[in-house]
């Protein structure tokens, strides 16, 4: 048998190669600039749900498709050229834009500083709302028409049929600091977004933030001559922090109050949300340290509280990420998303009475509420598989669940392994389930809510990289620093040989809100990473501590030490990988953004001689140089934890670099300013090491558009050089 298995060995082997040299090679071009279009699974665009029918719609070239449940074929809704003959010359559109249904017979879209209204009814287009140029942050109220926007950091709301009038201004004092109607707090804590209307759209509440305190810190623009610098306002941690408050305007009486929210003035005020009579809000609270969390209530007339619905506290932090969602059949009931258990779970509230009761428990997590039927008997979510500390593959996958809200009986509407997400039809009956895995490129189907029975497959999308010669995607487990198992990928050659032994890039991040490895197409990897595998790599990423989906204690173990433990989960796949046959534990790289990046300069600092090469994208490389929200939720202020700022700041171990180091910056990063990389560089010339620097001029926290070819070519060609040198 043994002697059988040498003869047959060469063949398959031969067989491989053959395959491989009648597909077309992947080429860096293509897995860059292609990754969004030819490369990308097909999907329905704009697949949703047509309100208050059984019928869905998507975008098809340039028609608007309808389909409907009991039928197999789906039929064309609206041309594009019927748009476009009802719309004037300068504002005819080259592709249908984003789509809302109003009703079943009524759907309306932006476009040209317009609101239109397309009436299936009487095919006729309608410019319901006009919005000033310039303008952004347009919020659409859906029962009116009417349009709050924010222009010159000042809100104003236009009206349907209001025509060439001028909108109402709804302030006046923005600029010099004041900033209406924007997201506030850095997006953290789940701000989104800064203006929200009432559900009768009676009443528009808003964010106003006073950033007049916040230390100012310079970007330099090169497109003007001379040089520029555009200042913006930058709350580094431990610093003075920006002061919101919420406003509210009662379109009928042109009045508009300001909750009484009260000190402290530098607390974070969250997850607004309305009650569905329009006359109380709820507002979550939470203080500068992040530990105490309240959710008060707020009569919206007056801006009086009403009293604190609950109190949620964390010795290290607590996050809120999703408003209340009010039940309408209810009004004074809400459901309420809390980590407080050690897991994300769903808990129903009643305003006056407090809690009423927990709606799912377990070892697992509530991603997010998709919706709930009509009479609100049940809501359907998006949640994690079961997970065990020694089994962690269910933080893989993303399934669609039905949970009662009498109570809390959960069943899991989808079994095919992998990530799933979806919509709920307007009647509750039925739930669009779109999803991908590491065998399913893409798949959209429409299921009852009852039990997840399968009524129709809206699209089975074919594997777009049939035709190429690119890596091969696996998903394991390694042991982590505590024993905890942690999720990994690996992606090998498409020749991959077990005898041959190859160089190994590990594609780093490792930090909260990011997960990398998942049961989806191509396991979570980006195209480039097959391009990788081609080049001669194995492309290695882990997931470790302080990643999500894995439950409160196994992020939270990074607290007051950000990196720390981080790095000690990649060297345990470092060590995993070099007890691997088929891997050069000599030719070792390195590669990550922004976390990833001070992973990457934290990794070779911290293990010399390990890696032959590393590049790091927007690196942070000093906590106390980034922003209040995430830097003190992580590690508390530099004033309360000066031994873990000092144990993080990767300009101490500048002296330690070894090896090749590639720092990357955008010229104009906002979120991770280049005073990071610039610190580390002077470090750096300052103990006489060598290090190697770009910046690209112009670009943000990321290298976007055509300019990202020429960032991946210098990524990769730093790489080449080093661990594969003579080979390109």
């Amino acid at each position: 048998m043994l002697a059988l298995r040498a003869l047959l060995a060469p063949l398959f082997v031969g067989a491989a190669l053959l395959l491989s040299a009648q597909q077309q090679p992947l080429t860096l071009k293509d897995a860059v600039l292609k990754a969004g279009t030819e490369l990308a699974p097909e999907r329905l665009r704009g697949l949703q749900w047509i309100e208050g029918a059984q019928r869905y719609s998507y975008v098809k070239g340039e028609q608007l498709m309808r389909g409907d449940i009991g039928k197999r074929m789906d039929r064309v809704l609206v041309e594009l050229s019927a748009i476009n003959a009802q719309l004037p010359d300068s504002a005819k559109l080259k592709a249908w834009l984003p789509v809302s249904w109003s009703d079943a017979n009524r759907f309306t879209f932006l476009h040209n500083q317009r609101l239109y209204a397309y009436d299936l009814t009487k095919a006729e287009l309608q410019a319901v709302t006009r919005i000033e140029s310039g303008a952004g942050h347009e919020e659409i109220e859906p029962g009116t028409g009417a349009v709050a926007f924010v222009k010159d950091d000042n809100i104003m709301v236009m009206r349907a049929g209001q025509g060439k009038n001028k909108p109402t201004p709804i302030t006046s004092d923005g600029g010099n600091g004041i900033v209406n109607g924007q997201s506030v707090h850095r997006q953290e804590y789940g701000v989104e977004k800064g203006l929200f209307w009432g559900p009768k759209g009676g009443k528009l509440a808003f964010y106003r933030m006073d950033e007049s305190m916040v230390t100012t810190y310079m970007l330099e623009d090169i497109g003007t001559k001379p040089s520029t610098f555009e200042p913006i306002r930058y709350p580094m941690a431990g610093q003075a922090s920006h002061h919101v408050t919420i406003g509210v305007h009662d379109l009928a009486t042109g009045a508009t109050i300001f909750l009484k929210s009260g000190e402290p003035l530098d607390q974070y005020l969250t997850n607004i949300s309305w009650e569905p009579d329009e006359k109380h809000l709820l507002v979550a609270h939470l203080d500068r340290a992040t530990q105490i969390l309240r959710m008060v209530r707020y009569d919206a007339a007056t801006g009086e509280a009403k009293g604190t619905v609950f109190t949620e506290r964390d010795e290290k932090y607590v996050e809120p990420l999703q408003a209340a969602h009010h039940l309408k059949t209810r009004p004074t009931q809400f459901i309420w998303r809390s980590r407080r258990d050690g897991w994300q779970h769903l808990y129903l509230y009643d305003v006056s009475k407090g809690l009423v009761r927990q709606l799912t428990k377990g070892a697992w997590e509530v991603d997010r509420i998709v919706g709930l039927d009509p009479k609100e008997s049940f809501a359907i979510v998006e949640g994690t598989g079961s997970i065990d500390p020694k089994n962690p593959a269910g933080a893989l996958e993303a399934h669609l669940y039905r949970i009662d809200l009498a109570n809390g009986r959960t069943t899991r509407l989808t079994s095919e392994p992998g990530s799933h997400h979806g919509q709920i039809s307007s009647d509750g009956k039925y739930v669009i389930d779109t999803w991908s895995s590491l065998t399913v490129p893409n798949r959209s189907v429409i299921r009852n809510t009852r039990n997840g029975a399968m009524m129709k497959t809206l699209v089975d999308a074919k594997d777009p990289y049939a035709g190429y010669a690119s890596g091969k995607v696996e998903l394991l487990s390694i042991a982590g620093e505590n024993g905890d198992m942690l999720n990994a990928r690996v992606i090998k050659p498409s020749t991959f040989q077990s005898r041959q032994r190859y160089p190994v890039l590990i594609y780093v991040y490792n930090g909260p809100h990011v997960q990398l490895v998942s049961n989806s197409f191509l396991g979570g990897a980006s195209p480039w990473m097959l391009h990788a595998a081609e080049r001669g790599y194995v492309v290695f990423t882990v997931d470790g501590h302080g990643t999500p989906n894995r439950g409160r204690d196994f992020e939270q173990v990074v607290h007051r030490q950000l990196g720390v433990v981080e790095v000690k989960d990649q060297m345990r796949g470092v060590a995993w990988l070099k007890q691997q046959p088929w891997v050069d534990g000599d030719r070792l790289a390195v590669h990550g953004w922004s976390y990833g990046g001070h992973m990457t300069t934290a990794m070779l600092t911290r293990h010399p001689g390990v890696f032959k090469a590393g590049v790091a994208g927007g690196p942070v490389i000093d906590w106390s140089l980034y922003e209040v929200m995430y830097g003190e939720r992580y590690m508390d202020t530099p004033q309360e934890n000066p031994e873990g700022y000092s144990t993080t700041t990767l300009s101490n171990y500048a002296k330690d670099l070894k090896d090749p180091l590639l720092i990357i910056t955008g010229g104009k990063d906002d979120t991770v300013v280049p005073e990071h990389s610039y610190q580390f560089l002077k470090a750096c010339v300052a103990a006489g090491v060598q290090v190697d620097f770009f910046n690209y001029p112009g670009h943000g926290h990321n290298v976007r558009g055509k300019d990202r070819l020429h960032l991946m070519e210098k990524v990769l060609g730093f790489i080449d050089e080093r661990v594969m040198p003579g080979v390109r």
